[in-house]
Parts: C-alpha cells; structure tokens; sequence
C-alpha cells in the first residue's frame, strides 16, 4: 500500500530530477484588496510505495480545493508505482515526487481547504487557510 511521506502547500513547486523545490511554503492567508481573486498555488507530494508492491500498478490522485460554500476546483491525475531503483536496499521504500500547480479561484473571502485523496480514499490529507483583506 502507498504510504503519504509529506503534502506542502505552498506557492510554486516543481520537481526535477527526483529533487522537490518548494518555494513560499505553508500557505495559511492569502491576502487580497478584493475577492474574486485567482491565486496560483503549488502543491507538493511524497509517496512512498513498499518492496511487496508492483511495478507499473497504477493510482488515482485528487486534489480539491474546498470554498467557504462550495468546491472551487478539482483536479485529478494518474500515477503508477515506479520500479525499484537499481542498487537499493532491500528494506528501503522507492518514492514518487509530485508537484502539481493550480490556479485557483477563491470566490470570497473566508475559509478554505486543500483535500488531497489517493486511491478513493486511501491516503487522506487536508490543509486549511484563509482569504482574507488586505490589512487584516
């Protein structure tokens, strides 16, 4: 069973060459002078899969951003487990980056949340934060 190691929210994300660059991390406001507002956001991910699983078997990611009323954007994506890199240890689990971005419509101001679900529900995580006024 894939395990979660970590899930960031942050500004801008991107992966390269099996190394994360995570840049303004652990969004929790976003301030604005007005809403509707469209804000780019990054989302950052770690999943590690065990020596028991196989190559190739494939899995359903979603991820959700969640508005004070309603969802405002859902996206989902396809990953498969990767194989084992030559020369690991045996008790080592092989890892998958995934950085994904969003331009994200945030429709009011008020509270939000970012749900990530792999595999129907399987792996859960959840982020909140804020849209708030400027000066606030």
């Amino acid at each position: 069973m894939p395990e979660l190691d970590y899930m960031v929210l942050a500004d801008y994300v991107r992966e390269d060459g099996g190394v994360m660059h995570i840049m303004g991390a652990g969004v929790d406001t976003v301030r604005t002078p007005a809403v509707p507002v469209v804000q780019p956001f990054g989302v950052a991910l770690r999943v590690s899969f065990g020596t028991t699983e196989a190559p190739g078997e494939e899995h359903q990611l979603t991820v959700s951003f969640i508005g004070p009323d309603s969802p405002v954007l859902a996206a989902n994506a396809r990953f498969v487990t990767p194989p084992r890199p030559p020369g690991v240890p045996e008790h080592w689990r092989t890892g998958l980056n995934v950085a994904l971005q969003f331009p994200v419509p945030l429709p009011q101001f008020g509270d939000y949340s970012c749900e990530l679900s792999i595999d129907d529900g399987a792996i859960t995580k959840s982020f909140e934060f804020r849209v708030v006024r400027i000066g606030v």
